[in-house]
Formats: structure tokens, sequence, C-alpha cells
């Protein structure tokens, strides 16, 4: 049996170890950044979190007074951030190349292992992710972000397997488990959650319908219910106005639904003409329609997630990954459609080819600039460890900036300038290293 397994998935197994350890790499050079160094520290009292315990007095003041409801990610940041940063870059490692054989697997439908489409998914989040640094590699935006993804593929499967005719949850216990789950993901992240199960009620819906069972499967709502509760836990937070702008009305919505799309274009461009294209070669050629509607139900999570930031009240960049990593999934679902028709395959293999060429000075360029932010960290690190030594307390260091989106410092504040009005997180980084100031030099200024 285990010479069959290896026999049968020794390039998916060869992909992830290559995979496994150039992400190990990523994250070894990727520092602690911004939010971080303000959630090693109780909201409560003040005090380093050196324990489990403190993380769930911190997450009651961060859910009722600070935060966004989002209770399951941030006690993930907060319980990575008590131990050591290797800690967190072999689990983020770990569960980023499982995102991808989720990705693959889920997209599959029991077609022969390709090496080369294996290696096209990371190749398609590296080209086409915004703000790649924050939602893969930074720790605070990792959980709070990748992490989502492979929760929401984990949720999705069950149902996308429902579609395709099979059960994942024949056994009570699964089911338990599965509600359980449901619920933590339910209050993971605003748009992801809402989106993901929304679609997975779509689907079991349709499935219903298809195959004209809704007594046998009306089991199945049940975890979607479960994961609405989570999602309302979430909504309902007493911090979670913050989330929503102020003095909505249907012209800002259409305002803000103008921008949104309109950013989630530029930033996607190529990716949505590939899949139409993908899309409209799959229909003409009457290829598997569940598998199509598949596809299709990814598009549709992308768009959801993208236009229910019209409400939102802060957007930063790393905001548009959550739509954008859904459209990457649905190309790749039809890469592996096409792939599945000896007449079409030829489609697939040229795509993938196109994206690992095209991708060749990217990921060199994008390598270099986690690198050099880590030299610049470790030189910082040196100079405040000399002046901790030598009894100073107060230091100024150089700003360390980001020139492309694969380090976590592009788009993130390093650190403001002595005088500035917002200690944000100039107060955090000081207490992390034991200062009583830090600030940035700026290279025109005369500061010593």
């Amino acid at each position: 049996m285990n010479k069959n397994f290896f026999r049968q998935y020794n390039k998916l197994i060869l992909g992830s170890i290559i995979l496994f350890f150039t992400a190990l790499l990523f994250n070894h050079w990727t520092p602690y950044a911004a939010d971080d160094y303000s959630y090693m520290f109780n909201l409560s009292d003040g005090s380093r979190m050196t324990s489990i315990g403190q993380i769930f007095s911190s997450l009651a003041v961060h859910y009722t007074k600070y935060g966004n409801g989002r209770l399951v990610s941030h006690f993930f940041v907060m319980l990575f951030l008590i131990g050591s940063k290797w800690i967190f870059n072999l689990v983020n490692t770990f569960l980023f190349v499982l995102l991808i054989l989720s990705i693959y697997h889920l997209t599959s439908h029991k077609k022969a292992c390709s090496l080369l489409l294996f290696f096209a998914i990371p190749t398609l989040l590296w080209l086409y992710m915004p703000a790649y640094g924050q939602i893969f590699l930074w720790l605070d935006g990792s959980i709070n972000y990748m992490w989502s993804y492979l929760f929401a593929l984990l949720f999705l499967s069950v149902y996308i397997t429902l579609l395709r005719g099979k059960s994942l949850l024949k056994q009570t216990w699964k089911l338990i488990l599965f509600c359980v789950f449901t619920f933590l993901f339910g209050n993971y992240s605003e748009n992801v959650s809402f989106s993901v199960i929304f679609t997975g009620f779509i689907l079991l819906c349709i499935t219903m319908y298809g195959q004209k069972s809704f007594r046998k499967l009306f089991i199945y709502v049940l975890p979607i219910v479960c994961g609405a509760l989570g999602y309302l836990i979430l909504l309902l937070s007493p911090s979670g106005s913050a989330k929503f702008s102020e003095n909505l009305s249907l012209s800002l919505l259409f305002k803000n639904a103008i921008e949104i799309f309109t950013e989630y274009y530029n930033a996607c461009r190529i990716p949505l003409i590939l899949f139409f294209v993908l899309l409209g070669i799959a229909i003409y050629h009457k290829l598997n329609k569940t598998e199509i509607l598949i596809a299709l139900s990814f598009f549709f999570i992308s768009v959801i997630c993208s236009g229910m930031l019209m409400i939102a009240s802060y957007l930063p960049e790393r905001s548009l990954a959550n739509g954008i990593v859904f459209l990457l999934i649905g190309i790749v679902q039809l890469l592996q459609l096409l792939r599945g028709s000896a007449r079409l395959e030829c489609i697939s293999l040229c795509v993938c080819i196109y994206l690992l060429v095209n991708s060749l000075m990217s990921y060199w360029e994008g390598s270099y600039d986690i690198y050099r932010v880590h030299k610049e960290q470790a030189v910082r690190d040196a100079a405040i460890e000399n002046s901790v030594n030598s009894g100073n307390m107060t230091i100024g260091v150089p700003i360390i900036t980001s020139t492309t989106k694969y380090s976590c410092k592009y788009g993130l504040l390093d650190l403001n300038g002595k005088d500035a009005d917002e200690p944000f997180p100039n107060v955090y980084v000081a207490k992390y290293y034991g200062l009583d100031q830090i600030y940035v030099i700026y290279p025109d200024s005369d500061n010593e």
C-alpha cells in the first residue's frame, strides 16, 4: 500500500518538499511587523503575554473595545506570538503547502498528478495576489488571511464532494466535528466566512434539487447554521461598528461598488480574462457541467468577497486578496477540467508553462526583496541590542521599506518619527525590545 501511494503521488510529494523549504526560507526572512508587536501584550493590563490564560482576558478586551469580532483568528495570532518565531515559521509553511495541496486536490477530481500544474498554483498566487508578503508571510496577516482560505476550502470540500455525488459526513461524529469547525470558521473572517458559507448553502440547494433528496441531504443544513451563528458573534461584537462605514446610503454604496470593482479589475485583469476564456472553451466543448458549476462557484465567492468591501470603513490593499484568491482557484479548476480532455489538454499545458516562464523575473525580484528586508532588520536588531547593553534606552533607527509586494513591510507602517502624534507602533516595538523609546530616523533628518 505504501509503495503504491508513493508511486501514485511521488510527483506531489516531490513538489511539496521543494515548496516547503522555499516557503520556510521566506518565512524565516520575514520579521515581526506592525500589529504583531501590539498583540504581544495583554490588552487588559499591558503585560507581555507568556501563557494561554492571558490570551482570553486580552481577547475579551479586544472583542468589546478595540477589535473586529474575529475571536478565533486573533486567538491564533496571540498564541503564536507567545512562543518562538520559528514555531510560527514551521506551522505557517506547513499550512501554505497544505493550502496548495488542497487547491490541487479539490480541483483535480481523480485526475493523474501533474507537477507542472502543481507549481502553477503557487505561481498564480505569487503573480496576482496583492500584498503577497502580508497575506502569506506576515504573522498577523497570514493567520487572518491565508489560514482563512485553507479553512474555506475545507468547508467547501464537503459541499463540492456532495455535488459530485459523494458524502464526507456519513458518520455522526464527523458531522458533529464539522459543525464545531463551521462555527469557528464562521467567526474567522468577515467576508471570506460569509461568502463561503453562503455559497456552500447554494451548492447544497443545487444538489438537493438535482438529486431530488431533500430529506436525506437536509442534515447538511446544520453545519451551515452553525457557521452562521459563528458569523453572527463576529458581526455583533460591541466593537464591530468600526468595520462599517458611517452614514451609508444607496448613493455611497453605489460609489463604493464602482471603486471596489474598478480596483478588483485593475488588480486581476489578466486572471479575469484567463478565467472567462477558459470558461468559454469549457462551455463550448460541453465539458462536465458539474465541474463548470464548481468553477463558477469559486468566481461567485470572489465577487461576493469583493462586493462586501462596499461597506467597509478601512480598505488596505490586502483586502482585495480575499476575492482574488478564489478567482485564481476557479482558474485552477478550469485548467484541471481542460486537462481531463485529450483534445484540450494542450491548452492547460500551455497556460501552466506561460505562468511559470512569466514568473521567473518576478520570483527573483521578490525573493531578493524579502531577503534584503531581513538583512536590514538584522542590522537594526544588532543596533538595538548594543544600545540596550550600553544603557541607552532611547534610540533612533533607519526606516525599513520594501520595493515589492513580496515583503511584509510593503504597505505596513514600519515606525513613526520621534515627534509624530501617532504612538503606534513605536510604543509596542519599544516595549518588545525593552526600550523607553524608539523612533525612525529619515535619511534627511539631523536627529542622532
